[in-house]
């Protein structure tokens, strides 16, 4: 077990040290490789009593975000207005990231679009014919002009400026 303190640049009203297992110790300061299973201890952790624990599970949840799950539980969490500003206050600000079909019509993840172009699929034999309804879609969160969908049984990425979004 290691002591760790969660930086509380100006919100010295709050106790910010916490007890980590080594394991955990090691992936934060990436010493080693992050192992996705270990955190999911952080589903039971967002709820912890202890104020420090809840910040730095909101933390890590962003820090983890390429994992579905995290950004689930980032959604699920409640924490008092004062308390999400402290958790705030050291995450990197990155622009958000907009997904918008041909026509400037904005994405998100659940919708529903249509190819305007025959795609030729990258690993495959197939072509995606143009007017293929493709549902359920879900963004690529680190790139604005990629979204995923399945197309003939085969999970893709698509460029956005080849879909139409329908109503």
């Amino acid at each position: 077990m290691v002591q760790f303190e969660v930086e509380n640049t100006g919100f010295d009203q709050f106790e910010n040290e916490v007890i980590l297992c080594s394991n955990c110790e090691e992936q934060i300061n990436e010493v080693v490789p992050v192992d996705e299973n270990h955190w999911r201890l952080l589903n039971d952790s967002i709820w912890h009593p202890v104020i420090a624990i809840q910040v730095l599970s909101y933390r890590l949840l962003h820090q983890f975000n390429q994992f579905s799950w995290t950004r689930d539980l980032i959604e699920m969490m409640y924490m008092e207005d004062e308390v999400k500003n402290w958790a705030d206050s050291a995450l990197i600000k990155t622009p958000q990231i907009v997904h918008k079909d041909c026509n400037g019509n904005l994405l998100k993840k659940g919708d529903s679009v249509v190819l305007i172009k025959d795609l030729d699929v990258k690993g495959t034999s197939f072509v995606a014919k143009r007017g293929t309804a493709v549902h359920n879609i879900n963004l690529d969160h680190e790139n604005e002009n990629h979204i995923e969908g399945r197309v003939n049984s085969q999970y893709i990425v698509i460029l956005t400026q080849y879909v139409k979004k329908t109503k």
